[in-house]
């Protein structure tokens, strides 16, 4: 079976999620989220997402948030990522690395953030680590049910952009996590 060029298209948040939702059905069935880290978590909304078509279908995506925070009390402009996600038929074919090729490339040259934060689980972070992302090893503090606090999902990474990825301290999200 020979596919297409891999295919990249930006494109609205809410307006993509029709075109995602049936791969995250088939990633996050119910069962599987209701046993997952990530029960009863509130997540931001992607404003943005990459999506990477292979014969015009979606095989890969990720979203993209960008938000003032306060690293160490300072106002600081960042980017997120999340919702990577690959379809189950095409995983181990390359498609999660280069989506978040592309969307690593879109932020350093469009998104004017000093540096990117992600959030994932054990298993993911060799894969974010190749991609050149770090453990950040400070306090989170996220929105959660409407009550700014804590935050100790799993791991947060950070990758520098125009400036240096925090890595220590204190990080206000000001807002839900991605």
């Amino acid at each position: 079976m020979t596919s297409s060029a891999p295919v990249f298209l930006v494109k609205d948040g809410a307006q993509s999620w029709p075109e995602i939702a049936p791969m995250r059905a088939r990633i996050y069935p119910p069962e599987k989220l209701r046993n997952s880290p990530m029960h009863g978590i509130e997540w931001a909304n992607a404003e943005r997402r990459v999506l990477l078509y292979i014969d015009d279908m979606v095989r890969a995506v990720a979203g993209i948030y960008e938000r003032e925070i306060f690293c160490d009390g300072q106002p600081t402009r960042v980017a997120g990522i999340g919702g990577v996600m690959t379809d189950p038929d095409y995983q181990g074919l390359g498609y999660g690395k280069q989506v978040m090729s592309h969307v690593m490339e879109l932020l350093r040259t469009e998104a004017n953030c000093i540096f990117a934060l992600l959030f994932c689980e054990d298993h993911n972070i060799g894969f974010y680590r190749k991609l050149g992302w770090s453990l950040f090893e400070g306090e989170m503090r996220v929105e959660q049910h409407g009550k700014t606090g804590p935050f100790a999902f799993r791991n947060e990474m950070v990758l520098p952009l125009a400036g240096p990825a925090q890595r220590t301290g204190k990080l206000d999200l000001c807002g839900r996590p991605w």
